[in-house]
């Protein structure tokens, strides 16, 4: 029996079962008709994700069955393990056949020995829901805060990158200081911020991108959901976190877990589990040593999260500072500088560019409410001064009182007195004003016909540069499709048709892949062969097809390149 027969042979559950259990499969375009299915079960980017899935008695199993000895494993655990090899489509038919690719990869490793062990005895926490919950919420609150604080300060302070790319220590360290956190929270609040296509590279380092903003505007579960799943499907790391959260399903401890973890994730390599528990425990996926709800949303078992929106409410006190829950309002996000957390604070510098913004100190003190009086002394004193030096473009000319003009030119370079309060400079009217506010005076500027110019915030966005996520469909959905309509012919096209004549390797299923891609404008991954016989595997966004060439984005090398046609000699989808 042919693998496609085997797949065709399956019930609408079972098939959805297996599909939901190989879920790269679900990447569009999606396999129409078993035979298209088949291919990709069978192809390596799709059995390297399911390897990496699978315990110790699954590949002790495999890796007997395909050198024929698995009548020397113990029987009961045997006939407990086939089924799930089966259920992955790593399996199939009385004769226990396997995918070509792989029965060549077990055949070269045979590591695991021959004993079946079963699962470890693991014990069981005695946490109660709610607590759980509460500590769940609370983690996602902290994260979701972390993140804002540090994407907000990197909007009008770039993170500074290293040489040779990457955040050094240093500026880990000054990060974790100014937001009064630990460096290793801070690192994961990174790592997810860039996973999640949040923060990129600009020229200065590391700002937010251009989606932070709608981001930042969502409700807290899309806002969680988009960072924790962002964090579960990095490759790095991915087969240690999945088998963790996986196997501590059903109220398990995860310390126990973390204890066996070769046994549920053989193919672990050196990937650190503390390393993944612990973020687990930041993101709220674990509490109390258990799988949280919203562990269970990560690994499936939950088909969304729920978050409560944040209270909204400020609390001003008399250091100056603000608590702020929720949303921070328009009054203490233009007059006050985040400083971690939920806490904000006024200064000199802060109201002053509230003013500088349009603002009036009547309509801050107004919406900011009854306010302590250090705060009101602060706002009042800063719109007293505020505007008294007054800098118009002549490049430029800077008016203000006699007194104040004549120390303006004693006191700094590059100033002429042109008249008793009246005052030029060579520099531009953005530097002069700089220079101003750095020797202690607060200027405003104004435009050559002596209008005040309201100065909007210099903000750092970068565009993000993560492979466009792929659109996916339901394995339900998809199980029914192929049931309803089993043998679905190829569609040519032109485009199909010019990739026939350019390459007699690839099968129609790829061509199909390739030209769809093509068409729509969208990732997909190749093997390739250049012209000296090394081969790799690129991730690439097919951009024109020409005569014997595809000129393309690879990810790999994050430049435009062009491949030989007929050297491609694989195409997978783009998960």
């Amino acid at each position: 029996m042919e693998f496609d027969e085997y797949l065709a042979g399956l019930g609408e559950s079972a098939l959805a079962a297996l599909l939901r259990a190989r879920p790269d499969v679900l990447v569009e375009p999606v396999p129409r008709g078993f035979a298209q299915l088949a291919q990709r079960l069978s192809s390596a980017s799709s059995l390297v994700a399911v390897l990496q899935t699978l315990n110790r008695d699954q590949l002790v199993a495999g890796e007997a069955i395909t050198a024929g000895r698995q009548h020397e494993l113990d029987r009961g655990l045997f006939r407990t393990v086939l089924p799930q090899l089966k259920a992955l489509g790593l399996v199939w038919g009385t004769d226990l056949r396997l995918p070509p690719l792989l029965a060549h990869h077990w055949s070269q490793d045979q590591g695991h020995g021959t004993e079946l062990t079963g699962p470890p005895a693991l014990p069981s926490t005695s946490a109660d829901a709610d607590t759980l919950g509460r500590a769940a919420q609370a983690a996602a609150a902290a994260v979701l805060d972390g993140v804002t604080s540090l994407l907000d300060k990197a909007t009008s302070r770039p993170i500074t990158a290293l040489q040779k790319g990457g955040i050094g220590s240093r500026e880990l360290s000054r990060l974790a200081r100014e937001l009064a956190a630990e460096p290793g929270s801070v690192a994961l609040w990174l790592d997810v911020a860039g996973a999640s296509g949040l923060l990129g590279t600009v020229d200065e380092g590391f700002a937010p991108t251009t989606d932070y903003s709608r981001w930042r505007e969502s409700g807290p579960a899309r806002r969680w959901s988009q960072l924790a799943v962002a964090w579960y499907s990095r490759p790095e790391g991915g087969p240690v976190r999945h088998a963790l959260l996986t196997a501590a399903a059903g109220g398990v401890s995860v310390k126990a877990v973390a204890a066996q973890i070769d046994w549920f994730c053989p193919s672990r390599g050196d990937q650190d589990v503390d390393a993944a528990r612990r973020e687990a425990e930041l993101l709220g996926a674990v509490a109390a040593d258990t799988l949280t709800e919203l562990g269970k949303f990560l690994i499936g078992r939950l088909d969304e999260v729920v978050l409560p929106e944040p209270a909204d409410g400020v609390i001003i006190q008399s250091d100056l500072t603000a608590v702020v829950t929720g949303t921070a309002p328009a009054a203490i996000a233009a007059a006050a500088v985040r400083e971690a957390g939920a806490v904000w604070r006024f200064t000199a510098a802060s109201v002053r560019s509230a003013l500088d913004a349009g603002w009036l100190a009547a309509d801050l003190l107004r919406e900011l409410g009854p306010v302590p009086q250090p705060l009101e002394y602060l706002i009042n004193d800063v719109d007293r001064r505020h505007g008294h030096v007054r800098v118009r473009e002549v490049r430029c000319c800077v008016t203000t009182d006699e007194a104040t003009a004549a120390e303006i030119a004693h006191r700094l370079p590059g100033f002429t007195l042109l008249a008793p309060t009246v005052l030029s400079s060579s520099d531009s009217p953005a530097n002069v004003l700089a220079l101003l506010r750095k020797a202690g005076y607060a200027p405003i500027g104004e435009s050559p016909a002596g209008a005040v110019v309201v100065e909007r915030k210099a903000e750092h966005r970068a565009v993000p540069t993560a492979p466009a996520d792929r659109d996916t469909l339901g394995a339900d959905e998809l199980a029914a499709r192929l049931v309803a309509e089993p043998h679905v012919p190829i569609e040519g096209g032109p485009t199909f048709d010019r990739l026939t004549r350019q390459n007699r390797t690839l099968s129609q299923v790829e061509l199909a892949l390739l030209a769809d891609a093509i068409d729509r404008e969208g990732d997909v991954v190749i093997g390739y062969r250049d012209r000296t016989g090394n081969r790799t595997v690129r991730r690439i966004r097919p951009e024109q097809l020409l005569t014997g060439w595809l000129d393309s984005w690879c990810y790999l090398r994050e430049e435009e390149r062009e491949f030989a046609v007929a050297n491609i000699e694989s195409v997978e989808a783009a998960r």
